[in-house]
């Protein structure tokens, strides 16, 4: 039986199986999405006049 010296990848995130779960792409690219998308909510808080 064939036994590679690395083990066999796959991604929890989006199933790709050349990467893992900490390096995927699709995970990286959402997240800084959400981060994106949240940077508005503070800063409308400050314009309403709320201290």
């Amino acid at each position: 039986m064939l036994q590679p010296d690395t083990p066999a990848k796959c991604c929890s995130y989006c199933g790709g199986r050349d990467h893992d779960f900490e390096e995927c792409p699709k995970r990286k690219a959402d997240a800084e999405k959400e981060e994106v998308a949240r940077e508005p909510e503070p800063a409308a808080g400050a314009e309403s006049g709320q201290v």
